[in-house]
């Protein structure tokens, strides 16, 4: 990515969210796919760390539900919100928001956590979402999230490249047929993704303590945050 570039997809948004539109009635399934499998771990790990009990959570990206389901399980009173309405109308709950994560529509120091899982990478400006992500967390509140990584290491890096943009398409064809040929944008998000220790780096200026687990090469990773 160009260091003049700000992080972020920017002008690549709209088609990754085209791209994410098209594959709602598959995208839980050919997401697990391409994770190898690993997502529901991940998801797991990052609500036990930013939900507690009877909290105010933020579900960030929420698509159809799926954190959001396993934060209420924890315990959490949790608000789900996505750039999508086609999403919000495949998640159940009461508390479903339409907006996008550079201009959150709440108060600030509303939520005691904010969670996201594989979504934070598909903000139009990353520096403005991670921003408002702080701003409506409360001092000591908790944000965690995992998502696609991308390693430091230069191998590591082209050979995640080469997965996504060889295996996955082949991945969300066998998961949803034409349909899931849309997860072939996940290239174009890896591309513009930050590096995994610049990403800490910028969640470091906003909050007290940022730090990230890696899987897969760097490839996946879990990043907790306290306000």
């Amino acid at each position: 990515m160009s260091a003049r570039r700000r992080a972020g997809l920017q002008d690549k948004w709209k088609y990754v969210f085209d791209s994410l539109e098209s594959i709602i009635p598959v995208y839980e399934r050919g997401s697990s796919m391409i994770s190898l499998f690993s997502d529901r771990e991940m998801r797991s790990e990052a609500v036990a760390f930013a939900v507690k009990r009877d909290g105010l959570v933020l579900d960030l990206g929420s698509g159809p539900g799926t954190m959001a389901a396993s934060a209420t399980r924890a315990g959490g009173d949790v608000v789900l919100l996505d750039a999508s309405r086609k999403m919000l109308g495949a998640a159940s709950g009461e508390n479903r928001v339409q907006a996008v994560f550079e201009h959150l529509p709440f108060r600030d120091s509303a939520f005691e956590g904010v969670i996201a899982g594989f979504s934070l990478r598909d903000s139009m400006d990353l520096v403005l979402a991670v921003a408002e992500v702080r701003r409506v967390t409360k001092a000591g509140g908790r944000f965690s999230f995992c998502d696609l990584g991308k390693p430091e290491s230069f191998g590591k890096a082209v050979a995640l490249g080469f997965y996504i943009r060889a295996v996955v398409p082949l991945i969300g064809a066998v998961s949803g047929g034409r349909k899931g040929l849309g997860f072939s944008s996940l290239y174009e998000t890896y591309l513009l993704t930050l590096t995994n220790g610049s990403l800490v780096k910028l969640l470091s200026g906003y909050f007290s303590s940022a730090s990230i687990t890696e899987r897969r090469l760097g490839g996946s990773i879990v990043v907790r945050c306290v306000a």
